[in-house]
């Protein structure tokens, strides 16, 4: 029984979208991502939203942000370090699939910005089915030796309600498996809180997979208000 727990639980903290035509991401052309470091290995994603202020996904529970990196096996002069002060999940999250997968992280100071470390703003127009956009991550379960970046193609919400017309309010599905290929028998890579970039911004967080198919998006801009709001009070 508590090995199946572990088995849970690392599949609750650690879960991700397969590649479509993913490689090596140009180094720090994604300025903006984050690796988060927690407890017993596990990692996240997350972006750097404000100079204090890291977006993930609420499953999440990061000790360490690491920012500027592109390698993550060793220390590189273009990373920024910083512990967590605070952390402020959405008060409506019970677990990815019943949606609100949001987290805000306030760092414990501010990011320098530079060439290598730097904010990404949000998408806040309504992006349409069958737009290409990107995610970046290091990897599933084991980082990968260098930051990854991927295609992700937006499905139509009314295309992904009638799959999953139990779907969670505010959930974005986007497909990065090659048609007629199942996702399944791609080499998965990226974790939970990895931004979804569309139009050069943050448009959705990397949450959940289901049976293989499509990965789920938090969509960041109704949230917007919350998000204001914890950043304003904090």
């Amino acid at each position: 029984m508590k090995h199946l727990q572990k088995l849970l639980l690392s599949l609750l903290l650690v879960t991700c979208p397969p590649a479509k035509g993913g490689g090596e991401a140009k180094t720090h052309s994604t300025p903006y991502v984050a690796y988060l470091q927690g407890k017993n290995n596990h990692f996240c994603g997350g972006f750097l939203v404000a100079p204090n202020w890291v977006m993930t996904a609420a499953q999440c529970f990061p000790l360490t942000v690491i920012l500027g990196a592109h390698t993550i096996q060793r220390r590189e002069e273009s990373w920024q370090t910083f512990e967590v002060q605070e952390y402020h999940c959405h008060p409506d999250f019970m677990s990815p699939k019943k949606g609100n997968d949001i987290l805000l992280l306030k760092l414990k100071g501010n990011a320098t910005s530079n060439s290598y470390v730097r904010t990404i703003s949000f998408e806040k127009s309504k992006v349409p089915g069958g737009t290409a956009c990107s995610i970046a991550g290091w990897g599933y379960k084991t980082p990968a030796a260098t930051l990854r970046e991927a295609t992700v193609t937006i499905i139509k919400q009314r295309d992904c309600l009638s799959h999953y017309p139990g779907l969670a309010d505010n959930l974005i599905c986007g497909r990065s498996g090659s048609a007629g290929v199942p996702e399944k028998v791609k080499a998965p890579w990226g974790d939970a809180g990895d931004p979804l970039v569309c139009n050069n911004k943050a448009y959705g967080i990397f949450s959940y997979r289901h049976n293989n198919w499509p990965g789920f998006y938090t969509h960041i801009a109704p949230y917007l208000p919350w998000v204001n709001s914890v950043m304003k009070s904090a």
